[in-house]
């Protein structure tokens, strides 16, 4: 199958979503069939598919372009060795501290994540409604724990609240995927989007966590200089492209 359909999106927004698995075919099969297999997919009301290209891909690129998707998201995996992982700041933010997260935290974590996220592509594409968009993260943190994946809490001990989280998953032994991480509006351009990576780096080094990575868009500037004060390197980076059916709105 050249799509799959994406489970979770496609029940949250209420219409299919699929993903486009273009790198795994030839430019020219690409080039010679995407048209009809679009074709085959507009049979139903509304559908979404995702592309995802290496940035130096262009030929395939181009292939895409011409049948209607548009870029949504640049994104970057950074990594970094905890082994070399030196805390920057040791006293200014004392106030702030990481700690396992507990079950009574979870209201405060869905309440964070429905109102932190603005770069991804799910906001940035207009078409995609912004209250499913918010809802599609405030279900991530809640799923995360039912899966018991390792989510670390912010506190701010001076206002006795929640300043933000991380949700780590450990995808091989030692390696941690920062999947999810979010800070309270309250707390954003503060410094603190430093002090929780900084502090989930400590709690994850403690737990064996050998190598910590994560995707981030480059949209996401602050934390991107974040991580890269804190010594992470990039290691590769994806284009995202989506390519939107909706016969109601094609037919006005």
């Amino acid at each position: 199958m050249i799509f799959n359909r994406i489970p979770w999106d496609t029940a949250l927004f209420g219409f299919p979503f699929y993903e486009l698995k273009c790198s795994e075919i030839s430019a020219g099969i690409l080039a010679q069939h995407l048209p009809a297999w679009l074709t085959e997919i507009s049979k139903q009301d509304k559908c979404l598919v995702v592309a995802s290209l290496p940035p130096a891909d262009i030929e395939r690129a181009k292939i895409i372009a011409r049948n209607a998707f548009y870029p949504v998201e640049t994104l970057v995996e950074i990594n970094l060795p905890l082994a070399r992982f030196k805390p920057l700041i040791e006293n200014r933010f004392d106030h702030l501290r990481m700690f396992p997260a507990e079950a009574n935290d979870l209201p405060a974590l869905i309440s964070i994540a429905k109102s932190s996220f603005e770069t991804d592509r799910f906001h940035l594409d207009k078409s995609l409604p912004a209250e499913k968009a918010d809802l599609r993260y405030a279900r991530w943190i809640e799923d995360g724990f039912k899966s018991g994946d390792h989510i670390f809490v912010l506190r701010d001990d001076k206002l006795n609240r929640i300043a933000g989280f991380v949700l780590a998953r450990e995808i091989k032994p030692g390696v941690y995927d920062m999947s999810l991480a979010a800070l309270d509006k309250n707390y954003h351009n503060t410094g603190a989007g430093l002090i929780l990576y900084q502090a989930m780096l400590v709690a994850s080094k403690e737990r064996g966590c050998k190598l910590a990575v994560a995707w981030i868009s480059i949209n996401n500037l602050n934390s991107l200089k974040a991580a890269e004060r804190l010594g992470f390197t990039v290691q590769q980076a994806i284009n995202k492209f989506h390519w939107l059916h909706d016969k109601k709105y094609n037919q006005l």
